[in-house]
């Protein structure tokens, strides 16, 4: 059975999104380095000394100059296969399924192919962080990333609410309703169908109620908090037959990479960021979510409100990512040399602090957006 893009987009937005939430705050005021070299790593360090060390996969690079995304299995630099190797995974999973845009070398660049190419290569790899590393001349490459520490919690409905607002504001999602489907199931979140193809998700914390149109778009969002009535019932009924939340979750972190990985994960050097400070709980509340036909602008801003909490820590984070640290022979492109970025002299600063543009924080730079 042959998939599209689309499908596979529709298949992992949801649960990504929610990984790179809790990604983003644990390295939201970290710099970072890269090694692409027969022992690759990512390593994250934080303001107060914490670092995190993390496996990173070329997965391609997206470049800004020829307006083109390369994928990493194409490997024009000649990266050890222990850098590349996981983009190879991609290519034959494409091939199978018959994806021509995970098995053409290079393809040419719109707004959100990068993302969405990178949202397909989690679903067909199941490692679900990914981390875009500015390399210079306007060449952006895409990692993916793995390390213990960016295992999902247990379920909550309020961040799993945030995670399909915010999703559906990162790219294209044509069939929400399949697009919850996959995400649940990820998840291990039990659910229970409504009277007229509606659906109920099921927490320890609260339900989630979810409406959807004739074209299976999400058009109202229920969200109850604490878990009461026939909700209740419902998920004591899901967790008496044994739903296996912690098991479905655990299958899909990053505690399921190779052995090396693992390894270089738990090296006694590496010490993980001490998580963000818990938002305070709220009054027990039921909110209604906007309907997904409203404007993009708006719809964004529904999504942020939504998920402010989860996203303050990563917002703080700089506006730009450090140029991407690696030997002078090793170019992202064999026919691009890396170039510093020009600094910007007081002259041309001021303009901008006048016209105070909204700044790109790490949050929107982890969606690739």
């Amino acid at each position: 059975m042959s998939s599209t893009l689309q499908d596979l987009v529709n298949r992992a937005v949801f649960y990504s999104t929610e990984v790179q939430t809790h990604f983003g705050a644990l390295i939201a005021d970290a710099e970072w380095e890269v090694d692409f070299s027969s022992d690759p790593h990512l390593t994250f360090t934080s303001a107060d000394g914490a670092v995190l060390r993390t496996r990173p996969h070329l997965l391609g690079s997206e470049s800004d100059r020829e307006k083109t995304w390369l994928w990493g299995w194409e490997n024009v630099n000649d990266f050890p296969d222990a850098v590349v190797g996981l983009s190879h995974d991609v290519r034959k999973f494409g091939a199978a399924e018959e994806v021509t845009e995970l098995t053409t070398a290079e393809l040419s660049l719109d707004e959100e192919l990068a993302l969405r190419l990178t949202l397909a290569a989690k679903e067909a790899t199941g490692k679900w962080a990914h981390y875009p590393a500015a390399a210079g001349a306007g060449t952006t490459v895409w990692l993916l990333v793995d390390a213990a520490e960016i295992a999902l919690p247990a379920p909550q409905v309020k961040v799993s609410v945030r995670a399909l607002m915010q999703g559906l504001t990162q790219t294209t999602v044509s069939d929400h309703r399949a697009a919850i489907e996959s995400y649940v199931a990820k998840r291990g979140i039990p659910t229970a169908d409504l009277p007229e193809g509606g659906l109920r998700m099921l927490f320890a914390d609260g339900s989630a109620d979810l409406s959807f149109d004739d074209q299976r778009r999400i058009s109202n969002c229920d969200l109850n908090e604490p878990l009461e009535g026939e909700a209740a019932e419902q998920f004591a009924a899901a967790e008496s037959t044994g739903t296996p939340t912690e098991a479905a979750t655990a299958s899909r972190t990053p505690d399921s990479v190779s052995a090396p990985a693992a390894d270089e994960t738990a090296a006694p050097s590496t010490t993980t960021p001490s998580p963000p400070t818990p938002a305070p709980e709220e009054e027990p509340s039921r909110t209604e979510a906007l309907p997904v036909d409203e404007s993009a602008a708006e719809a964004t801003q529904a999504a942020e409100a939504l998920a402010d909490d989860a996203a303050a820590p990563a917002a703080e984070a700089a506006d730009a990512s450090p140029e991407l640290k690696r030997p002078e022979d090793e170019q992202p492109r064999a026919d691009e040399p890396v170039e510093p970025a020009e600094a910007k002299t007081p002259a041309e600063e001021e303009p901008a602090k006048e016209a105070k543009p909204k700044k790109k924080g790490l949050f929107s730079k982890l969606f690739g957006r």
